[in-house]
């Protein structure tokens, strides 16, 4: 946890931006390099995991919790990420789905990727948005 606090507001935008770019490549591989997850179900859980980690990181980037009117940032900037994020898990599998390589969209792919968005959201809000305006009162 101390690499975690020490970490500024700009190193969370470029890991957050690093994360997206890694969910864009990990997309965009063929399925037949990648081992049957589909049977287990890891799959809808390495979904969601990749979709809650680009949520925390862009969301601790765009409204850090030091920020003195975290709440107003957060409802501003926090409700267009919330759209954009929710484009986002649409389009991947959109994008999957038009990619030449074997890879389909998959709806349920789609509920993972928009139930790990969602955790990270709410999640965010209820530690950093909800307490520091208790705090604050």
């Amino acid at each position: 946890m101390r690499i975690l606090s020490s970490l500024r507001t700009v190193h969370y935008r470029l890991l957050a931006t690093l994360w997206t770019v890694g969910i864009l490549v990990a997309l965009t591989l063929p399925t037949g390099s990648m081992p049957d997850a589909q049977a287990t179900g890891l799959d809808k859980v390495v979904h969601a995991g990749l979709f809650a980690g680009f949520g925390i990181l862009w969301l601790r980037g765009l409204c850090p919790p030091d920020t003195e009117r975290l709440s107003a940032c957060f409802r501003r900037r926090g409700g267009m990420f919330f759209v954009g994020g929710l484009l986002f898990a649409v389009g991947t599998e959109v994008y999957q789905h038009l990619l030449p390589v074997q890879r389909m969209a998959d709806p349920y792919d789609v509920t993972a990727d928009l139930l790990g968005f969602g955790v990270a959201f709410v999640g965010y809000y209820v530690y950093h948005v909800r307490r520091t305006d208790r705090a604050s009162a």
